[in-house]
């Protein structure tokens, strides 16, 4: 089992509000099509910038893209955070900070549960009760304390939109020897859970995609998810540039629209990936 806490520390180190952390990470199951053969790749791709790194996070890359000009102090997102029992709840809102930067504020913390607490920032919204995703911008303090008035939400290039919820975790604790010193009915699984909504001008405002015809580099299948949604499920060799190009927008564009899409070193996607071509299901 993944496990991850906050460690037991001296006690000058503890009354300075010394914290460990112990992450863990999960990734993303991969949805697959069906049994329907395939062509072969026809065409090869080669990368440069950001898809050169075979590393970087491809959100982060891709939440970078075209950043918004945006004044310090902008609220961008406010929520609150109340789990289902009501016993615990903290009132969250992420600002522009200087030079390109966010901050994460955080206000009106009460909770009866005596632990440990981690607030973080995730791609998906989970329910209460799940467990590790990954995470951004984790922010944690220590059980009876207050959680500090503002932290920065780092690395999640310059549009942060991208992230769809912010959640409540009680944290598990460790001693000094990596034993567990306090474990709650929670701890370690989605205490409570709140989805975003951004107000973050969109660089793209009169994007309009045309379904092309598949070709060499974009062979996947287009599926119709509604009057206006339609959903790419990405073929074998298929690259980010002639899927653009057969849908009538630039890679950025793309990118925009599909903040999680898994890009190669050389530019190819993932098969069985499935891609967003509606501006409005970002």
């Amino acid at each position: 089992m993944r496990r991850r806490g906050l460690r037991a520390t001296t006690a000058a180190a503890a009354a300075a509000g010394t914290v460990v952390l112990a992450l863990a990470l999960s990734g993303c199951t991969l949805l697959h099509g069906g049994d329907d053969r395939v062509p072969k790749p026809a065409r090869t791709s080669s990368a440069t910038g950001p898809d050169a790194d075979p590393t970087a996070d491809p959100t982060v890359q891709a939440a970078s893209l075209n950043p918004p000009t945006m004044r310090p102090g902008t609220l961008l997102t406010e929520t609150d955070l109340t789990s289902p029992s009501g016993r615990t709840t903290i009132h969250v809102r992420v600002v522009v900070g200087d030079h390109g930067t966010f901050t994460t504020e955080l206000s009106g913390y009460r909770s009866t549960e005596a632990q440990a607490m981690t607030l973080e920032f995730r791609r998906t919204v989970p329910s209460p009760g799940d467990g590790f995703d990954v995470e951004y911008g984790q922010v944690q303090w220590q059980a009876g304390a207050q959680p500090p008035a503002s932290s920065p939400l780092d690395g999640v290039g310059a549009r942060p939109d991208f992230l769809r919820s912010v959640v409540l975790v009680p944290t598990l604790v460790t001693d000094a020897d990596g034993d567990i010193a306090d474990q709650h009915d929670w701890t370690g699984h989605v205490l409570a859970v709140a989805p975003l909504t951004w107000h973050v001008p969109s660089p793209y405002p009169d994007l309009q995609v045309t379904i092309g015809a598949a070709r060499p580099g974009a062979y996947g299948i287009v599926s119709a998810l509604g009057t206006r949604t339609h959903d790419y499920l990405v073929a074998h060799g298929d690259d980010q540039i002639t899927v653009a190009k057969r849908f009538g927008i630039t890679v950025p564009e793309l990118r925009w629209m599909n903040p999680d899409m898994q890009v190669a070193p050389n530019g190819w996607l993932t098969e069985g990936d499935h891609l967003n071509l509606d501006p409005t299901g970002r």
